[in-house]
């Protein structure tokens, strides 16, 4: 049940990349509906399995255990690429979020509307929430509801914690709570979820380093320690 839904979840996400700009680059390939992304991934995959079988034909050698190898690598090799593109965008906004927080939370205590703090956002930054606030109005003016423009806006991000704010803006501005005040306790949350993320990414960071000194500084120095020696225990297991 959770495998379907994630491959529900990951269909919908390619969609949401090709609504975004009208088609989605893949190997330089532009895919612009769900289908040729699965065409693409078919064609790739038989191709590059014929070919190392007809290499392996002609120089009469077995490649079929090989090519087979190929051809499902380079099947699913496509949809790693999306989801790699997916968890970069995701972790870009999220990096951002705490700032644009901040300087929303500036400009409407100085007396800017929520609209007008969006605009000025995306007029004046560059960066995957200016974008997506220019998605949000771009909505807004071909006629959307507030609600659907922010939704539009949360699903493009790919990100738990952007969606989240922007259902926030919408029930602040819907119950009539003061905006600014729910940015600068939501800025403080976000900023201790990131130091508590990158606190586990530096431990993580430690764990590989470990790994690394072990294979690159501790193998070498034991071989360099058993190889004079290897031809005495050579003589005494004789």
């Amino acid at each position: 049940m959770k495998k379907g839904s994630a491959n529900a979840d990951f269909t919908r996400n390619i969609q949401l990349l090709i609504e975004q700009k009208g088609y989605l680059k893949v190997f330089g390939v532009k895919i612009r509906s769900l289908r040729e992304f699965m065409l693409m991934r078919i064609i790739l995959s038989a191709s590059s399995f014929f070919a190392l079988f007809a290499a392996g034909f002609f120089t009469q050698k077995n490649f079929l255990a090989y090519a087979a190898a190929l051809g499902l690598i380079v099947f699913i090799l496509p949809s790693e690429i999306v989801k790699g593109i997916i968890a970069f965008k995701s972790r870009k906004v999220l990096s951002e979020l705490p700032d644009i927080i901040d300087l929303m939370a500036s400009l409407l205590k100085a007396g800017l509307s929520l609209d007008e703090c969006i605009l000025y956002i995306t007029r004046n930054l560059n960066g995957e929430i200016a974008g997506l606030f220019s998605i949000y109005h771009s909505r807004m003016l071909d006629g959307s509801t507030r609600q659907q423009s922010y939704d539009i806006a949360g699903r493009l991000s790919f990100c738990y914690e952007f969606k989240s704010f922007t259902k926030l803006l919408y029930q602040s501005e819907t119950v009539g709570n003061p905006v600014s005040e729910v940015l600068r306790d939501l800025s403080k949350v976000y900023r201790n979820n990131q130091r508590d993320y990158l606190k586990i990414r530096a431990e993580k960071l430690e764990s590989n380093l470990i790994i690394i000194v072990f294979i690159f500084i501790f193998v070498p120095m034991l071989a360099l320690f058993l190889i004079p020696v290897l031809p005495q225990i050579k003589m005494i297991a004789g």
